[in-house]
C-alpha cells in the first residue's frame, strides 16, 4: 500500500497490532489520542476506535515484536 507505514515485515505471521499504549484523551465520539514512545514520533497520535483493540491480560507477559 502506498503511503502506509509498516511496523514489521510483511508476511503471514506478522504482528497485527503493536502496543499496548495508554490513552491520553478522547477526541469526539470515535477517536482517541494515544501516548506513544519517541520511536514512533512519525506516527499520528490520534486513532479511530476501529483501529484500536482493548488489551486483555498482563502487559508484562507480552512478547517483543523486535527480531
Amino acid at each position: 500500500m502506498k503511503g502506509v507505514m509498516r511496523f514489521v515485515k510483511k508476511g503471514e505471521f506478522s504482528t497485527r497490532y503493536i502496543g499496548p499504549y495508554k490513552i491520553s484523551k478522547r477526541i469526539g465520539n470515535v477517536a482517541y489520542e494515544l501516548k506513544l514512545p519517541s520511536e514512533l514520533a512519525a506516527v499520528h497520535l490520534v486513532f479511530h476506535i476501529s483501529m484500536l483493540k482493548k488489551c486483555m491480560g498482563d502487559p508484562h507477559l507480552l512478547f517483543s515484536s523486535e527480531y
